[in-house]
């Protein structure tokens, strides 16, 4: 069966191939399931987040958007950073941004493992900022109340020589640095 038909559809298929591998780069990987999509890696910010939020010199993880479902529901969008610098530095940048930008924090929490900042635009939009310091493993460390014990069996809690500030001035939690944006978007005009 090589007829014009099957010919056609062969050059249809290599030139499908073509433009799906010509996509794929091995800095971020995406993955589309109905309304959501979500990129491992790569450079490319999203669009949906105003571009000031991208913290300097931070590398992307992670960022995915939740398009909604009908005309009427507003796209949702996250995404994840991680940089070297002290969380300390991280959550002054956001500060600053978030009142230069002209947007308003309407709650903040500041404990010595994590800042949240949630700012509002003048378009009601929501913006949540978590600061966190990197888990050295995340795979380890509290679990449904469970008690943290590294590999060595000591307990970071009740060992000062295992606190990630340790080495760090005092009050500053040093990197590395997980930033996590979640935007949602207002419905309001």
């Amino acid at each position: 069966m090589t007829g014009p038909k099957t010919v056609l559809l062969s050059i249809g298929m290599a030139m499908v191939l073509a433009l799906l591998a010509a996509g794929c780069s091995p800095e971020n990987n995406e993955i589309r399931t109905g309304n959501v999509r979500i990129v491992e890696g790569g450079e490319r910010f999203p669009l949906e987040i105003p571009p000031e939020f991208k913290y300097p010199g931070a590398e992307m993880v992670l960022s995915s958007t939740f398009e909604g479902s009908s005309f009427w529901t507003r796209p949702e969008t996250t995404a994840s950073l991680r940089t070297g610098d002290s969380l300390n530095a991280v959550a002054n940048y956001y500060r600053q941004t978030v009142e230069q930008s002209g947007w308003t924090i309407i709650q903040s929490k500041n404990t010595p493992e994590a800042v949240l900042l949630m700012a509002e635009s003048g378009y009601k939009n929501l913006l949540t900022i978590i600061v966190r310091p990197e888990l050295a493993d995340p795979g380890k460390g509290r679990k449904n109340g469970q008690e943290r014990v590294m590999d060595s069996g000591r307990n970071p809690d009740s060992d000062p020589s295992m606190d990630p500030r340790a080495d760090a001035p005092e009050g500053e939690t040093s990197g590395p640095t997980v930033i996590k944006l979640y935007l949602k978007q207002s419905g309001a005009d």
